[in-house]
């Protein structure tokens, strides 16, 4: 292709679309994603900062309460009362209990998210309380504390809308249990905690476990929109991280916020805040926006118009000669005035117009000729059946004038062409094959008399009904006879046999030619793995490609130096790769 000295097109469209497009991104691009980036990151670390020590906090406080809880089982009146208070007196239970709710009331004291503490003690059957006593606990109720002792970890439990964490003894036993404990964590007090966590933003913050049995929040809507987006960010985050932020869905309007996971009491704490509350400082980029999208319509209107002039019309003048070419009009020509692209391009196009007039006429007059070659070869051909008809007639003939070596030729003759041309089979048994096989030779012998000695074994039993591909042995004993042989004045020696099993065929074919050396037959054997080799091995490539096709890789010739001197042809077949025939063609 010659060089263009103007600009192209493509340089003159790039230019233009970065002169008048790329300076109003960039600005747009700069300003949203630096105010954009900076907002969310430092609100985000606020965020996080903030949830992380809220979290640990209420973790603290559980914690706390577990330290009091596990101190608390080992207090000598608990012990008494759960385990000898059938041997207590009356006065003895009384003092024991009182003081048991004293140690409750302390216990309660000591930790701010505890509303109350009962204990069920079986033997007393009473449930002592902070300040006063209670019948015993349901069975629903001791069912749950065994339950939520199962646990490894402090859990939350949800139970009458209280939030509770429970103890009974012996854990773990199949025993009678000596005592339930139930302690009711304050509402109030988690709610006034973590009610710190948005003072500033005015946001919403959700507390739940991550078996989503329980919720606290500050918002009056926290209900099915809210959980379902609390169990779809639990399980984007299951096993992948414990604490991030990001932007939700709540209550119906879009929020933005961060979470903090607890391993240690399985929650989660989510703070999400408004986005207008958050992002307010970008709403005065808004008006800049629309003002450039609405320069950037401007921009793309002049621009499609441009590329209109200059690429859209030359290709619809190229679409419309196109579409008379694909008509058949090919006498057409098209022509541009600018020194660009489409100059060249519509010159080409004129001389592909031209050189497919030219192939058109050639391959009209092509055809032509090859449909006049292929009537004068139809002309010329002799009907097969005619042919060995014929010589069937002259067979009959010799014998009736008494010329037996005439006659025994032309039997075979009529034979050979009646197995070339009786079936369009590709495949014969290898009964058959031999039979043909045999007819070659004797009618080679004739031919060449005395001078070539033949030796035919009795046929393979076993394997007489094998389907073989057609003309797989003649090729091999015609090589044999005109490579090998045909020289020979006297002494030729041809040698059929054979090596059979219970699953293949081996037709050893040798002669004893003056004529092979280590060149040629090196050649032959690199033959079966190179197709482009002289013209004489042609025959023997074609039946090593078939027999392979037909029964696998395993088959084929295979070529080496016959004791008698010559060429040792070796034809494998195998007997998993053929259809046995229906019926037996016995030799001759």
């Amino acid at each position: 292709m010659r060089a263009f000295k103007h600009p192209n097109i493509f340089v003159r469209i790039v230019v233009l679309f970065l002169v008048l497009i790329l300076p109003l991104y960039l600005l747009v691009f700069v300003i949203n994603h630096t105010s954009g980036s900076i907002l969310r990151k430092e609100i985000a670390g606020s965020m996080a900062s903030r949830i992380g020590s809220y979290s640990a906090l209420i973790d603290s406080e559980i914690n706390h309460i577990e330290r009091l809880k596990t101190d608390f089982l080992s207090d000598e009146d608990l012990q008494k009362l759960s385990t000898v208070s059938v041997t207590l007196s009356d006065y003895e239970r009384l003092t024991a209990i009182n003081r048991l709710k004293k140690k409750l009331l302390t216990f309660k004291e000591s930790a701010r998210l505890i509303e109350d503490i009962q204990v069920y003690i079986p033997n007393v059957e009473k449930t002592i309380r902070v300040s006063s006593y209670s019948e015993p606990m349901s069975e629903s109720e001791m069912k749950m504390i065994r339950d939520s002792n199962t646990l490894r970890s402090p859990r939350i439990i949800p139970w009458g809308g209280q939030l509770i964490l429970a103890l009974f003894d012996p854990p773990f036993s199949g025993a009678r249990s000596n005592f339930y404990m139930k302690i009711v964590l304050s509402r109030d007090a988690m709610l006034q905690t973590l009610q710190q966590v948005t003072a500033k933003e005015d946001g919403k913050f959700y507390m739940t476990d991550l078996d989503r049995t329980w919720m606290l929040s500050n918002s009056e809507f926290a209900a099915d929109d809210v959980q379902a987006s609390l169990e779809n960010l639990l399980k984007e985050t299951a096993g992948i991280s414990d604490s991030g932020f990001g932007s939700w869905k709540l209550e119906g309007q879009p929020f933005f916020g961060a979470y903090q996971s607890s391993k240690y009491l399985n929650t989660m704490l989510l703070v999400a805040v408004p986005e207008n509350r958050i992002f307010g400082m970008l709403d005065r980029y808004n008006a800049l926006l629309w003002l450039l999208s609405a320069a950037t319509v401007v921009i793309v209107i002049v621009f499609s118009y441009r590329m209109y002039k200059i690429i859209h019309r030359p290709l619809q003048v190229m679409v419309r000669a196109l579409r008379k070419v694909e008509d058949g009009d090919l006498n057409i020509a098209l022509s541009h005035g600018k020194h660009d692209e489409f100059q060249y391009l519509f010159g080409q196009f004129n001389v592909m117009v031209s050189r497919l007039r030219a192939l058109i006429r050639e391959a009209y007059e092509e055809r032509i000729h090859s449909q006049q070659a292929q009537l004068k070869q139809l002309q010329s051909q002799i009907n097969p059946h005619f042919l060995y008809n014929t010589i069937f007639v002259l067979h009959r003939m010799a014998s009736s004038y008494g010329l037996p070596d005439v006659t025994r030729f032309t039997d075979f003759l009529g034979k050979y062409f009646l197995f070339l041309t009786r079936t369009g089979a590709d495949a014969v048994t290898l009964a058959e094959e031999l039979n043909h096989a045999v007819i070659y030779t004797e009618i080679q012998k004739i031919r060449f008399a005395d001078r070539i000695e033949v030796e035919w074994p009795e046929f393979p039993v076993r394997h007489k009904e094998l389907r073989v591909p057609r003309m797989i042995i003649q090729p091999i004993l015609e090589n044999a006879y005109k490579y090998g042989l045909e020289r020979k004045t006297r002494g030729g020696s041809l040698r059929i046999s054979w090596e059979e099993d219970e699953d293949s065929v081996r037709i050893v074919i040798e002669d004893n030619g003056d004529h092979l050396d280590d060149e040629t037959l090196s050649r032959l054997n690199r033959s079966l793995l190179n197709s482009e080799m002289g013209q004489e091995i042609t025959g023997l490539l074609n039946v090593h490609r078939r027999l392979q096709l037909y029964f696998g890789d395993e088959a084929g010739l295979k070529f080496a130096r016959s004791r008698l001197g010559g060429l040792k042809v070796v034809i494998g077949i195998s007997d998993r790769g053929g259809i046995k025939h229906a019926s037996l063609v016995d030799r001759r």
